[in-house]
């Protein structure tokens, strides 16, 4: 038997092989039925170019034939794929002309076939159809395979063409043969018959790769399934043949220019080559790569990463203020491998030790793993799954990793995943053993790297999430202690008004009354403020029906001591409006003491108390320093700015704004410098109807 007939007969088995799996893996879809049709005329191409010696002149036609049988089934597939692509009514119409004109060609290349040498009669007209017609009638047809693979490839999406370039090389390995046979056929009036016979090796390369696009591609109907041993060892039989024929060659070089050196370096060059060959093929840590690169390029993936996620995700999410995030973290990843429990590390607070923070099926452990031995410093460099049973049978593999006395001893440990967030070793996970013994691939730790970053995300979170309430607590707590120290600022100044006023009236019984009188409020006022500040300024305080003229008059009188005098008029006798009586007392004040201070002893401070659109108005004017539009729209209402210096503490007009908006109206502020200032605030929520008298004046004396 010939060589290039045996080439053929290779391939037409491996043909046969690769239709048997589409026929039991093909659930009815187009594409499928379209690739098992091209399959199959491969098979009968490749089974017709065995049994002949494909000589055109004076053979039989069936192999041309089958050929051109061939290449239409192969277009029909690849025009197949290529129509969702060209979408467009244009590139529709397009690809419809293309692939009527590709099967036009074909039709008359198949027809002529029969007719090589032959005259025939078209239209009365006598023709001769040569055997060179036949050929660059296979090399145009070659060419179009070669152009629809190209578009093919062209127009698929990158993270796509994982799916399909095994497709593409091994359909494209047969049109490029094609191109490459019939292009030097014509250049020399012939088919090399070398060439020829190693056109049936080059189709049986192509079958694994078909085998494999299919294998990728379950949207075309095909499960297909292409065993790991198999391909490896085809893989390390392969990799021995190229590596001999290598080391064949460069032993022949070495006779041919070594002089009498030749053969004994030859001798020697070979039995270095069969060593290392040798140390190659049982090299664990080469094997291993070797399995890991085969199955992440010519598989599909054990599992299907999207679901995986998904899952551990939701899981995660689901964590809520009653359940540790902790524990769900163990529970989550150890359920991937089908482990029975874990022990979770994580940094300590002063971030240089690890410690347990959660474990089931595991006994306590109070130790600290350091932040800068062996074990974390491994798992922060190497980013590895440690695998506890193969560190035992193999250390070597693990580069010098020494374990801690405490994992050693620890029974049913079977891996340690680190933890990393942001390139960080936040801390890692010691998994129980499954309960059935599993072998662990790159897959799996793969798929635990991933889950464990995922997991990592939510305790950094959850650990920021932390920091920022507690800072949170400090910073309310610094906040009420400001607005605190603001009102004792205000109870301190009326202390010292009576201590200044003593020497002068205390023989009086009416300013020693009043004098008791405002040591009381204080106190009482100070009381309140302590409590406020134990349990929060913004906790809900009790909401009262306020009478806007009595709060208005006790306000009045509490800053009656003060220059210039306050001027009350009020237009309201029986208005309520729901307020907490102490807030409403203190920020109206805030605003009258204010005017007081920003005004001379000579000018004046008016408050004016109307009802307008069902609002309460409270207007409080002074002709005093005023401020500039700047100050008002930038500073006015911003926390602990104030023009006083050390005096103010710059909260009480954003105290008071913030009371007002609570309870549902808002501050206004009119001003200019030297003008004086008007400040506007406005109640909503009157709860008796308005009833408006005659201006009354309440001047104090």
């Amino acid at each position: 038997m010939d060589v290039g007939n045996l080439g053929y007969f290779i391939a037409s088995g491996l043909f046969s092989i690769l239709v048997l799996l589409l026929i039991t893996h093909w659930r009815g879809r187009l594409q499928g039925g379209l690739l098992l049709l091209a399959v199959f005329s491969c098979l009968l191409w490749s089974l017709s170019q065995g049994l002949s010696d494909f000589r055109f002149n004076g053979s039989s036609p069936y192999p041309i034939m089958f050929e051109v049988i061939r290449n239409v089934s192969l277009y029909a597939f690849l025009f197949s794929l290529l129509k969702p692509i060209y979408a467009s009514k244009k590139k529709t119409l397009l690809l419809n002309g293309l692939s009527s004109l590709v099967y036009l060609a074909s039709l008359l290349l198949l027809v002529g076939s029969f007719y090589i040498d032959h005259n025939i009669v078209i239209a009365d007209l006598y023709f001769l159809v040569d055997y060179k017609i036949i050929l660059i009638g296979s090399l145009v047809l070659s060419i179009a395979g070669l152009v629809l693979i190209e578009q093919l490839f062209r127009n698929t999406r990158p993270d796509n063409r994982w799916a399909v370039k095994y497709l593409f090389t091994g359909i494209g390995l047969l049109f490029i043969y094609d191109f490459f046979l019939y292009s030097d056929a014509i250049l020399f009036s012939g088919i090399d018959k070398n060439i020829w016979s190693g056109r049936g090796f080059v189709a049986a390369l192509s079958v694994p790769l078909l085998a494999i696009s299919a294998a990728r591609n379950p949207r075309w109907s095909l499960d297909i399934f292409v065993s790991r041993q198999l391909v490896f060892h085809t893989t390390t039989l392969m990799g021995v043949g190229g590596y001999l024929l290598i080391m064949a060659s460069a032993g022949y070089y070495i006779k041919l220019y070594g002089g009498s050196w030749g053969s004994v370096a030859r001798i020697v060059f070979f039995f270095l080559a069969f060593i290392l060959l040798f140390a190659l093929l049982f090299s664990g840590d080469v094997r291993a790569k070797t399995k890991v690169f085969i199955s992440k390029h010519f598989f599909n993936y054990k599992y299907d990463y999207r679901d995986e996620w998904l899952k551990i995700t939701k899981e995660l999410s689901r964590t809520g203020i009653d359940s540790d995030l902790n524990d769900t973290v163990i529970n989550s990843i150890s359920k991937l491998v089908e482990s029975q429990g874990g022990m979770l590390w994580l940094l300590d607070e002063d971030k240089d030790a690890y410690q347990c923070v959660a474990k089931t099926l595991f006994p306590d452990i109070s130790i600290k793993e350091e932040k800068t031995g062996n074990l974390a410093t491994f798992l922060n460099e190497k980013n590895w799954v440690i695998n506890l049973d193969e560190y035992r049978e193999n250390v070597e593999l693990y580069n010098g990793l020494k374990l801690p006395d405490w994992l050693s001893n620890l029974e049913k440990a079977w891996l340690v995943i680190p933890m990393r967030h942001l390139d960080t070793l936040i801390g890692f996970l010691v998994l129980s053993q499954p309960r059935i013994k599993r072998y662990i691939n790159w897959e799996d730790r793969d798929l635990l790297k991933t889950a464990s970053m995922q997991a990592s995300s939510y305790l950094a979170f959850q650990e920021a999430s932390d920091s920022l309430a507690m800072s949170e607590k400090f910073a309310v707590f610094n906040r009420l202690s400001a607005f605190v120290v603001h009102d004792l600022k205000n109870l301190i100044a009326q202390l010292d008004l009576v201590v200044r006023n003593a020497e002068k009236f205390k023989h009086k019984p009416e300013f020693v009354e009043d004098a008791f009188l405002t040591v009381g409020y204080a106190s009482e006022k100070m009381g309140r403020l302590l409590t406020q500040l134990r349990q929060g300024r913004f906790t809900e305080q009790s909401v009262n029906m306020v009478n806007i003229k009595e709060v208005m008059d006790e306000v009045i009188r509490a800053h009656e001591n003060y220059m210039p005098k306050p001027e009350l008029i009020c237009r309201l006798t029986d208005v309520k409006i729901p307020a907490n009586h102490d807030r409403f007392i203190s920020v109206v004040g805030h605003i009258i003491k204010n005017a007081q201070e920003a005004t001379d002893d000579e000018g004046y401070v008016k408050v004016y108390v109307s009802t307008e659109d069902n609002n309460v108005i409270i207007k409080v004017m002074d002709n005093g320093y005023g401020m500039d539009a700047t100050f008002i729209k930038e500073k006015l209402f911003h926390p602990f700015i104030t023009t006083k210096g050390n005096a103010g503490m710059g909260v009480g007009v954003y105290e008071c704004r913030e009371f007002i908006r609570a309870l549902g109206g808002e501050v206004a502020v009119c001003s200019s410098p030297g003008q004086g200032t008007e400040f506007e605030l406005v109640i909503p929520g009157l709860q008796n109807k308005t009833n408006e008298t005659n201006a009354e004046t309440v001047v104090v004396e």
